[in-house]
């Protein structure tokens, strides 16, 4: 059974990803009869792309032309997520290291990339970089120490 062109007429009327979108208006010239080069200067593809997703047209239909990637599996889920901010929230003050610690403890995760703390961290509103435990400007001492310090002073 060969798709027909009223399928991919519908396909191409719902909102969708500009890859699939693409793909769809691609098979659609080629099967109204337009030239390959013409496609191919017309959507800046390949002949080989053409080929590629009207032959997948034809054997499974507009679901051929569809992505097919879901992404990875989270290592946290979103109720252990939504825990693990509020628990960095609570904190009186916070590193990368302690937070690798308590996921490790706690849900047994060790990302591959300190940036999966970095976002954690983030997400909570937490910056994660290095700063003073205490605002130096709340001190007059140490505020005249440092201007002494400095050469611009």
């Amino acid at each position: 059974m060969r798709p027909s062109l009223d399928e991919l007429e519908a396909f191409l009327t719902e909102k969708r990803d500009y890859r699939e979108y693409r793909r769809g208006i691609a098979v659609k010239m080629a099967l109204k009869g337009y030239l390959y080069d013409v496609i191919c200067d017309v959507l800046n593809v390949s002949p080989g792309y053409i080929s590629q997703w009207k032959n997948a047209y034809e054997a499974h239909g507009v679901a051929g032309l569809a992505l097919h990637y879901k992404g990875s599996q989270a290592y946290l889920a979103p109720d252990e997520r939504a825990a693990v901010l509020d628990w960095i929230r609570s904190q009186g003050s916070w590193s990368v290291d302690q937070l690798k610690t308590y996921l490790e403890t706690t849900y047994g995760v060790v990302f591959q990339s300190r940036q999966s703390y970095y976002e954690l961290l983030d997400a909570a509103g937490i910056t994660w970089k290095k700063a003073q435990r205490s605002n130096p400007a709340k001190n007059p001492e140490i505020v005249a120490e440092k201007k002494r310090r400095s050469p611009n002073a």
